[in-house]
């Protein structure tokens, strides 16, 4: 699609310093027409491009698309980085595996990075869209080096669809999750692009060659063994569904499963080192690898965290406050950013800021919408209980989806949504059905 350029708007002296703090990814022998995106912006590369400067300190994440002679594109492939003030990260271009594999000699990759510190390559630098990076701190700024570390693949940290297990191994999908893989298979030739998306690229872009497009656009359509080497699965947290334990009576091992506040704890302490924050990071990062990466295992991940957040009682109104707190303003800025704009029913609807609107597709069985029916019931019971910064985000909350989805959460609404069945009701165990862990 045709795209109006994005503008950076600076100083020549604000531009400079931006240049020699900000961070630079410089991708080296990129073909010309491979779509490639950092974070929310992306680019079809031209024949000068050489990668994207003045990038804020944090995490950030890369994903790209091989194009093929016919105008096919190769499944999305995407890996995170976490960058320092004037870091430099030097990747190039494996034309047998179509991946960007880092350097091994890490010689050869200082002389790069001294040569972007001299400016040698700042004219096929496309600037990074300075305006997009508050939407994207809000959905990464729990992604620490730590927690990429211990996420991100083996070996060069390239998620692919191509290397994950088939969705159905893992728990039966729901139909909403079979239309979207089905979707997410198909050449990106045969989709279709959603109405009202517009992208922009900076005049710098456009210089070095590289034209901006939508992220979404972009997605697997098949790939060739040799093409597929070089990518692996992430090594997700294990998140529990059942407490599962001997020495404790089946009113208790009830209790316990019906309120997974202990499960969180014992997750927090065995698995983040009794770092709580990590599990937001984790939260993040699995999402960012679905919607931007189109990585089925990382939206499995996502689902398991927000069953197992949501099905606490305990820790978010008296332990671990603080913790909801910010895991609603995750889940409120992960959904605002990835269902479609307008208000609904409005007729006004326009696409996800991001393409593709994939959560919107995935609402239609409306999981979400039954575990945050109990869990707002669960808050509403509480009354003067809920800490007043835990009400105000759950609020915020229920606005966006009111306005984006139409879902309402009164009194009446959520006894309809807890009355159905469903496969995220709470589970009464009987002992008998335990085992030993």
């Amino acid at each position: 699609m045709t795209s109006a350029p994005y503008a950076v708007e600076l100083d020549q002296d604000t531009a400079k310093e931006l240049v020699r703090q900000g961070g630079t990814l410089l991708l080296l022998d990129v073909p010309e027409g491979t779509h490639l995106g950092i974070d929310q912006q992306s680019f079809v590369v031209g024949p000068k491009f050489k990668g994207v400067k003045m990038l804020p300190p944090g995490a950030h994440l890369v994903s790209y698309n091989a194009a093929s002679k016919q105008g096919e594109f190769a499944p999305t492939t995407s890996f995170f980085v976490v960058l320092r003030p004037q870091a430099v990260v030097v990747r190039r271009w494996n034309t047998e595996s179509e991946l960007l594999d880092p350097m091994p000699d890490e010689d050869e990759v200082e002389r790069y990075a001294a040569g972007v510190r001299r400016l040698d390559f700042d004219a096929s630098l496309a600037p990074y869209d300075l305006r997009s990076y508050p939407r994207w701190k809000q959905l990464s700024q729990h992604i620490t080096q730590a927690l990429v570390a211990k996420l991100a693949p083996a070996g060069h940290g390239n998620i692919s669809i191509t290397a994950e297990a088939a969705p159905s191994a893992q728990q039966p999908p729901t139909a909403a999750e079979e239309r979207l893989e089905a979707q997410l298979q198909r050449p990106c030739a045969q989709r279709t692009a959603p109405a009202g998306t517009e992208s922009d690229a900076g005049p710098t872009a456009m210089e070095t060659g590289a034209e901006e497009r939508s992220q979404g656009g972009a997605g697997p359509s098949g790939r060739t063994a040799a093409a597929s080497q070089g990518v692996g699965r992430c090594f997700y947290t294990h998140m529990p569904r059942l407490v599962k334990a001997s020495g404790l009576t089946s009113e208790a091992l009830t209790a316990a499963n019906l309120d997974k506040s202990q499960l969180l704890d014992d997750l927090i302490s065995k698995e983040y080192s009794g770092h709580e924050l990590a599990i937001l990071g984790e939260t993040q990062f699995a999402f960012l690898a679905f919607l931007m990466g189109q990585s089925l295992e990382g939206f499995a991940q996502w689902k398991d965290i927000v069953h197992l957040m949501l099905g606490c009682e305990a820790a978010p109104l008296r332990t671990r406050s603080a913790l909801f707190e910010r895991f609603l303003g995750v889940l409120c800025a992960q959904l605002a950013h990835a269902l479609p704009t307008g208000q609904a029913g409005s007729g006004r609807d326009q696409a996800s800021p991001f393409g593709l609107p994939v959560m919107e597709e995935l609402m239609a069985d409306s999981f979400l919408k039954r575990l945050l029916a109990r869990f707002f019931e669960m808050l509403h019971e509480a009354g003067g209980q809920v800490p007043a910064p835990l009400d105000q985000k759950a609020r915020a909350l229920q606005k966006l989806l009111d306005r984006q989805l139409g879902w309402r959460f009164g009194v009446a609404e959520l006894d309809n949504e807890i009355e159905e069945e469903d496969e995220d009701a709470p589970v009464v165990v009987d002992l008998s059905d335990t085992v030993a862990l």
